[in-house]
């Protein structure tokens, strides 16, 4: 067989991408881009464990798969796809990428230049596509002799992907399109990788009185840590994977929602970008406050003044004293815990004496007895839902919470707990949230984690990825997802926006509720999940302790 230039490319190219560190590939099917699709098999048979192959028929599922694999683990995964209108539907899952700062990598089969601009099928300008969203790199069909130049691009990419920017590589391809012949026996040596060339921002604060610090998306660990030397409250949202320690403030909304606060702010620290609530945005607005931010890996760092001081890192030379703390943070704490113990009593009901089920007296038992039923048997509410949800989940397991009602349910009523928390916040978008998922349940079982990725979101923001249930016969899959679905027949977040009461209530169902009849059960079987459909907490707490792999909870609400 005549050997393919576009084989020895592929095998070059991807070989060096895996000696510098990738571990998964995603790959949609077509023709151009099989001499990709096949190196990467070849990859895989040979290292036996080092790499995984993803196949995903829908490129956009795929992307979406990449991104959460790539926020869990750590390192950049590929994703690889035909010419024509196939690379076009990563688009969705680079812009959260960009503006997330989510280093994953983008490959696309190209026609040759002189099938370009000919009207040849399947043909359409692929190269810089994406835009300024990614950076790219446009590659002439390669010839007999060339593959060598694969490894200083493969290089480049991994520069890039390793500073958390997501990256395009169009590649065209000549007929032949693939070779079998001497397939690879051992890796190539690992590509250059250029560190990074900008020297860390770095401001030194102390502790003083007026400081908060707010802990937006992907601020994890380290805003606890540095509200915790700075003497500060802590303002997290729940998808900060910061909502823990003494600093916390509960309900955070209610409390900056006061006409007085626990204490005049001077200060406000952010790590990560707020995205959930009116209130912290407003308070990154007040320009008469003084703003720092310490900037992760977002594309752009939450300064709605425009003046804020935008840094990379925070040394504190004298952590706070335990008098600092005392003064400073213990109104805010204890204003945050009595909103939010108001909240629980109000969602969750007393439960039964556990004295009375030991009585002598059997009418106590009884009462206990019939308590015990009432509260087992109570119909679920979304503000419960949220927080049986929160309290099933552990640092050992994965919570990926979907943009839509429910991300909003959570966050009011969740308290303090150090567990894993993602969504795709970088633009809030409803699509590509079970892929999403499915990507951070591989690889954190892969990396030895023994629970379940729980997946929390509203029925559009399911129906809209539903295609990402899809699951690959043959493969093993270690990872434990179960979607939890809140399912109120349509998108009830706009019935508390501005739009109710500017518009036709028909209209705003027809255009934004969006109503559906969509037999859930039914899609759980069509793809192989199992299926549990909870009508009261009793049957919720059993749902949240499912054994199977890959479940399906429907918890279904009235609008």
């Amino acid at each position: 067989m005549t050997t393919s230039p576009a084989t020895l490319w592929s095998r070059a190219f991807l070989g060096s991408l895996i000696a510098g560190g990738v571990c998964d590939i995603v790959i949609s099917p077509g023709a151009r881009s099989q001499a990709l699709a096949l190196a990467a098999l070849e990859w895989e048979r040979l290292l036996e464990g080092a790499l995984t192959i993803h196949v995903v028929i829908d490129e956009r599922s795929a992307a979406f798969r990449a991104l959460g694999l790539s926020v869990e683990s750590g390192v950049p995964a590929v994703c690889v796809a035909t010419s024509g209108s196939a690379p076009a539907h990563y688009f969705p899952a680079l812009l959260e990428a960009h503006h997330a700062g989510v280093g994953m990598i983008v490959v696309s089969a190209d026609r040759p230049a002189e099938l370009l601009g000919v009207g040849a099928n399947q043909t359409t300008t692929q190269a810089g596509m994406f835009g300024d969203v990614v950076v790219a790199w446009d590659v002439p069909a390669p010839v007999d002799g060339e593959e060598g130049g694969a490894s200083q691009i493969a290089g480049e990419v991994l520069t890039h992907a390793l500073l958390n920017q997501p990256t395009h590589v169009n590649v065209a391809f000549r007929e032949p399109l693939s070779s079998v012949k001497d397939a690879p026996q051992v890796l190539p040596g690992p590509p250059q990788i250029e560190p990074a060339t900008r020297p860390p921002t770095i401001v030194s604060l102390d502790p003083q009185p007026g400081t908060l610090v707010v802990a937006g998306h992907g601020a994890g660990p380290a805003a606890e840590a540095l509200a915790y030397a700075l003497g500060a409250p802590l303002i997290a949202e729940v998808v900060s994977g910061s909502r823990f320690g003494q600093h916390l403030v509960p309900c955070y909304r209610e409390v900056l929602s006061q006409d007085v606060w626990p204490g005049d702010v001077s200060r406000v620290v952010t790590l990560g970008r707020p995205t959930l609530s009116r209130e912290v945005w407003a308070l990154l607005s007040d320009a008469s406050l003084q703003h720092i931010v310490v900037r992760r890996s977002e594309e752009q760092p939450a300064n709605p003044t425009r003046s804020a001081q935008i840094v990379d890192e925070v040394t504190i030379q004298s952590p706070a004293t335990a008098q600092q703390r005392s003064s400073w943070v213990k109104p805010w704490v204890i204003a945050g815990r009595a909103h939010h113990e108001r909240l629980l009593a109000a969602a969750v009901p007393t439960p039964p004496n556990l004295q009375d089920a030991a009585s002598e007296d059997p009418a106590a038992r009884s009462a206990f007895a019939r308590t015990e039923m009432m509260v087992l048997r109570r119909p679920i509410t979304r503000a419960e839902l949220a927080l049986a949800v929160w309290e099933a989940t552990w640092p050992h397991d994965r919570l990926v919470l979907g943009a839509s009602r429910m991300i909003r349910e959570m966050d009011a009523i969740a308290g303090s707990k150090n567990i894993p928390v993602l969504s795709n916040r970088g633009l809030s978008g409803i699509d590509g949230t079970v892929s999403f998922a499915r990507g951070v349940g591989f690889a954190a079982a892969r990396e030895g984690a023994s629970g379940i990725t729980r997946v929390l979101l509203g029925d559009l923001a399911f129906l809209h990825d539903v295609g990402s249930l899809l699951r690959e016969p043959g493969v093993e899959d270690r990872s434990r997802v179960h979607i939890i679905v809140a399912n109120d027949g349509g998108g009830t977040i706009f019935d508390a926006l501005e739009v109710s009461s500017t518009a036709e209530a028909k209209d705003v169902d027809r255009v934004l509720y969006t109503p559906h009849q969509v037999d859930i059960e039914a899609v759980a079987q069509a793809y192989g999940w199992s299926y549990v459909a909870p009508s009261s907490m009793g049957e919720l707490h059993d749902a949240l302790s499912r054994a199977e792999s890959h479940v399906i909870v429907d918890v279904k609400f009235p609008r």
